[in-house]
């Protein structure tokens, strides 16, 4: 029996170990992306490393992701816009995770920009910057977005909440961030994302099961005739009915 507690604590060790030099290199890494440039593209190599370092949280904390309808995303390479609910700061490790093989680069508060490590990898990946509740800062953010998509560079995802919803109710949304499809006539991925805000409270002792589901993609077609608030409606109507029929 005692050579059996040794090979725990010996694989133990081992896991420690590996977390802990994968954490080291994440943070050598992170350094080397200077906050002050600004990228017309993403990098592989840093994508898929933040992911990663995504994976290490979720998988620390818990988490585990059931996905459903993700054959409805765009996978030859069309740019998209991404939208999703927001219950917590896992969400967009869940979406980044879920929908690795496309480039998503998120808009997101100031504040995070101020992350240790995660900061330069947002940076790199071509996150963009938007203060809350400022009209100048929310259109930069939206034009920033247009461009990154017309050149080809990365899909974009939004919270049109513009907050975490405290209730697991749907917010109402933000409709200027729907503009970013209306000008690039890309197609709209519209994401379900439940169970995220239980992770904080089960974690250390329960694991956390967490729901995203892909409930439409919405082209351009579609969209023809209807302007920005139109949108937003249609959008958050297709977003409230799944969440009541779907609670999880």
């Amino acid at each position: 029996m005692k050579y059996v507690f040794i090979v725990i604590g010996a694989l133990l060790v081992l896991w420690l170990a590996f977390y802990l030099l994968s954490w080291i290199f994440i943070a050598i890494v992170s350094i080397t992306v200077p906050m002050k440039k600004v990228y017309d593209k993403p990098s592989k190599f840093y994508y898929r490393l933040f992911n990663y370092g995504y994976w290490l949280i979720c998988h620390h904390a818990r988490v585990k992701i059931h996905t459903s309808g993700t054959e409805k995303i765009p996978n030859d390479g069309t740019r998209f816009l991404f939208i999703s609910n927001h219950r917590s700061k896992f969400d967009n490790m869940i979406h980044s995770l879920t929908m690795k093989k496309q480039f998503l680069a998120f808009i997101s508060k100031t504040a995070n920009f101020k992350i240790p490590m995660g900061r330069h990898f947002m940076q790199r990946s071509c996150y963009i910057a938007t203060e809350q509740n400022n009209i100048k800062s929310g259109l930069n953010a939206v034009l920033r977005a247009i461009s990154l998509i017309k050149s080809d560079a990365t899909s974009i995802a939004v919270f049109p909440e513009g907050t975490r919803s405290k209730d697991n109710t749907l917010l109402e949304f933000k409709p200027g961030c729907f503009k970013i499809a209306e000008k690039t006539k890309c197609p709209i991925v519209v994401g379900i994302i439940q169970g995220t805000e239980k992770i904080h409270k089960n974690w250390p002792w329960k694991k956390t099961d967490t729901y995203f589901d892909i409930i439409d993609v919405i082209y351009p077609n579609q969209l023809e005739g209807k302007g920005t608030v139109e949108i937003s409606d249609y959008v958050y109507k297709e977003m409230n009915d799944f969440l009541v029929n779907n609670p999880k």
